[in-house]
């Protein structure tokens, strides 16, 4: 008999780790992990023969073994376990695979040691664009206990290649949840495939979704134009609600054209909002984007209206203020609240929001509790402003614009 347990064997298995430490003892308790010469002494040569990489002819010492007849299911292990070695060594991973099943198959593994083998076979699968294998293996690994990720993450992009994009963003989302239970931050490549998996699957809601979960970990500016876009088409969207998403861009850096700044511009100042229109123009002006090539002139003029009509503006306002007091709805405090925000003074801004939403009567109170919570955002007041933010619950739009607010974290001036 030949014990196959040798350092030097060990050594071989390594890469798969398919063999246990040296005297543990797999089978029943008095039987001892041993092959007959016919078998160990031709696996023992294959073993010299792949430590020099002779490896035709460690295949063929495997064959001599494999064709002893009645064999234990500890040499079917060994041969299979050596075969496997030979197999990666080559690159054959069909080989691997079918030597790896085989060593499960035998039932030496204690169950630890072969759910690392079926991990095992996740990847190999997947390495070799056997993506149903992958899965296959992958969901078996999860059912007999596995906690590592890995096969996980493998399953995704294996379900995602054989567009089947709804296991996809199954698989996906249990990995986020995941994280999020350990308190991980998510790897952006799986919120990658998510947000394409939803998007495959024509899962509107589901993209915007997962658009906002890479945002908030990965706050680039391609992933903020997909969301803002996702958001400004999505059903129901209110048109009157296009300067607010302006707003919102400006605050993101996302107004990168003349066209965008010279638009958001004339919208507020139709809005009745000479401040807002000014901060706009002054934005586009010192990030080099305004005053340049054809349009300058038309801009320039632009810009000094939106000067004068904010110094006029600004005059208006204690008069404002009294003409809200009196007011039987809370509209006109609304509308100064805006006014303040446009300038910039928050805390006023705050204050004419809280006496309009007191008041009521307005058309549109979900708008008016988003600007609060932006005043709120921008005066620096985080906590109270993610509560008013929270609160915005409107389906046109708005409570969409508010997440996307507190995505934002407040403005960049």
């Amino acid at each position: 008999m030949v014990n196959l347990l040798t350092p030097a064997f060990l050594v071989v298995l390594a890469l798969l780790a398919v063999l246990p430490a040296p005297g543990r003892r797999l089978w029943a308790a008095e039987e001892k992990l041993t092959a007959r010469e016919q078998v160990g002494k031709p696996v023992q040569a294959a073993e010299q023969l792949l430590k020099q990489k002779r490896y035709k002819e460690a295949l063929a010492k495997l064959q001599e073994a494999d064709a002893v007849p009645g064999k234990t299911p500890y040499e079917v292990y060994v041969i299979e376990a050596t075969r496997a070695v030979v197999a990666l060594d080559t690159g054959d991973y069909a080989g691997t695979i079918k030597a790896l099943e085989a060593v499960l198959a035998t039932g030496i593994l204690p169950a630890a040691e072969a759910l690392k083998r079926v991990e095992t076979l996740v990847q190999l699968n997947y390495q070799a664009k056997n993506y149903a294998g992958a899965v296959a293996y992958g969901e078996r690994y999860y059912k007999e206990g596995g906690k590592e990720e890995g096969p996980r993450l493998l399953m995704a992009q294996a379900y995602y290649l054989q567009n089947d994009f709804a296991g996809a963003v199954r698989t996906s989302r249990a990995l986020l949840e995941q994280d999020q239970r350990a308190g991980r931050k998510t790897s952006e490549s799986v919120l990658q495939l998510l947000v394409s998996s939803e998007y495959k699957r024509k899962n509107d809601a589901g993209y915007r979704d997962a658009l906002k979960t890479l945002v908030a970990n990965y706050p680039k500016k391609e992933y903020w134009r997909d969301l803002l876009a996702s958001v400004q088409q999505q059903p129901g969207f209110a048109d009157r609600l296009a300067l607010d998403l302006d707003r919102l861009m400006a605050a993101t850096d996302m107004l990168e054209t003349q066209a965008q700044y010279m638009e958001a511009a004339q919208l507020a100042l139709q809005a009745g909002l000479p401040g807002d229109a000014k901060a706009l123009l002054d934005k586009g002006y010192a990030a080099g984007v305004l005053g340049k090539g054809e349009g300058a002139e038309r801009q320039q003029r632009l810009a000094a209206m939106a000067g004068r009509q904010s110094e006029e503006d600004i005059k208006t306002l204690p008069q404002l203020a009294r003409e809200a007091e009196a007011a039987r709805d809370g509209l006109p405090w609304v509308k100064l609240g805006e006014a303040y925000a446009s300038y910039r003074r928050y805390d006023e801004a705050i204050l004419a929001f809280q006496k309009g939403l007191q008041k009521g009567g307005l058309k549109h109170p979900e708008d008016a509790k988003l600007h609060f919570g932006i005043a709120y955002l921008q005066a620096g007041k985080k906590d109270k402003a993610e509560a008013a933010l929270g609160a915005v619950a409107g389906t046109d739009g708005t409570r969409e614009l508010a997440q996307l607010w507190l995505l934002a974290g407040g403005p960049r001036e």
